[in-house]
């Protein structure tokens, strides 16, 4: 008879599934005068880059997930997902979330998640904040013209940067992880697991610590 229930519990499972992979959930909001866009992506794989668009986009790019909810604070967007136990069974295809940033934004970005990899694409943004434990975390730039700072626990860190001679005050900090720096680093300086060093005039500051994750410069 138990077997009989759970059977049911499944099939049910599969057919809300069914019926919910054909929904689209986009959603989008004016920026007025929003000084932080706050996104936390939980355990789903999210990628954040700017565009040519006048509102902050939310949606799925590969498959749909759960619902996407959009709180609005004083000076504040807060981008979340709802919970679904539709992803037990989408293992082999989980989905992933874009965020689309206006170019014009001069605000700060914090991206919180646990298990998620995180993935930014020329994101052109006044501060960048990443804060993780498990997942991966990836920076794609022509050139870094902000501030960043990740810090995550067990997952890697990988900035490819195009432009090598970018106005970046560098600092590295890694617990058991391996460091790699392929840009050659002015007054670079090495203790205790940290890598200081600067390109350019070093005006901006990037900030990569982890704990047990591997730490990749290109």
């Amino acid at each position: 008879m138990n077997k009989y229930y759970v059977s049911l519990f499944l099939v049910g499972i599969l057919f809300l599934s069914a019926c919910g992979s054909n929904e689209e959930d986009t959603k989008n909001t004016v920026l007025k005068e929003v000084k932080n866009i706050y996104i936390d992506h939980g355990s789903t794989t999210v990628e954040v880059e700017s565009a040519d668009i006048e509102l902050v986009e939310a949606s799925w790019l590969n498959n749909n997930g759960p619902g996407i909810i959009f709180d609005e604070e004083k000076e504040q967007i807060n981008i979340r997902l709802e919970s679904d136990f539709r992803n037990i069974i989408n293992i082999g295809k989980m989905p992933q979330l874009s965020v689309r940033i206006p170019t014009n934004y001069e605000g700060k970005v914090t991206i919180e998640g646990s298990s998620g990899n995180v993935k930014i694409k020329n994101l052109n943004t006044q501060n960048l904040y990443i804060k993780g434990k498990s997942g991966n975390v990836s920076l794609d730039y022509l050139e870094i013209n902000n501030d960043i700072n990740v810090s995550i626990k067990s997952g890697n860190v990988l900035l490819a940067l195009e432009d090598k001679d970018s106005n970046v005050n560098w600092v590295l900090q890694s617990g058991s992880g391996k460091q790699y720096v392929a840009i050659p680093l002015e007054d670079s300086k090495q203790s205790n697991r940290r890598t200081q060093g600067k390109t350019g005039d070093g005006s901006f500051t990037v900030q990569l610590q982890t704990t047990s994750g591997n730490i990749t410069v290109k």
